[in-house]
C-alpha cells in the first residue's frame, strides 16, 4: 500500500508498483494491461466476469492518489496457463516503468508503450532472465 503524506506528490512509478503489487495478489487483473501517466490509468484487456470486474475497480478506487481511472475492459474469459505465469512476472518487473505494458504471447513478449533512454536499458536487462520468453522491443524512446 503507498503511503502518501498531504501535500507531497505521488509518482506514476509508485501508483504502478502499487498496482503492480495488488495485480500479483489477484488472479483477476491477469488478462489486463495498464499504464499510468501524469496520475491517470488507463486499463484495457478482458475481465472474466462482472464480478471480477467490479472487485478490480474497488481495488483500484482505494489507490487515492490516483487522479483518474479509464477503463476500456471487455468481460470475455480470461484463460489461465502457463503464459499467465510470465504475464505476472511481466507485470512485475514493469512495475518501475509506468508507461510501458507486455504483450505475451507463445514464444516471445512485446514491450510497448515510452520511455526514457536512460530506463530503457535497465528495463531490457531486467527481461533478460533465463527463464523468461524472448523479448521484443517495440517500445518508444521519448
Amino acid at each position: 500500500m503507498a503511503l502518501v503524506l498531504a501535500g507531497c506528490q505521488t509518482s506514476d512509478e509508485e501508483i504502478r508498483a502499487d498496482i503492480s503489487v495488488k495485480a500479483q495478489q489477484d488472479l483477476n487483473f491477469s488478462g489486463l494491461n495498464y499504464t499510468v501517466q501524469a496520475g491517470v490509468v488507463n486499463f484495457w484487456g478482458h475481465c472474466p466476469s462482472q464480478k471480477a470486474f467490479t472487485k478490480i475497480r474497488q481495488t483500484i478506487a482505494n489507490i487515492h492518489v490516483i487522479k483518474r481511472v479509464h477503463y476500456n475492459v471487455a468481460i470475455t474469459p480470461v484463460v489461465l496457463d502457463t503464459l499467465t505465469l510470465v504475464k505476472l512476472q511481466a507485470d512485475s518487473l514493469l512495475a518501475k516503468y509506468p508507461q510501458v505494458t507486455a504483450e505475451v504471447r507463445t514464444g516471445a513478449v512485446t514491450l510497448k508503450g515510452e520511455i526514457t533512454s536512460q530506463k530503457k536499458a535497465k528495463l531490457l536487462e531486467a527481461f533478460k532472465l533465463p527463464h523468461m520468453s524472448p523479448v521484443i522491443d517495440s517500445v518508444t524512446v521519448r
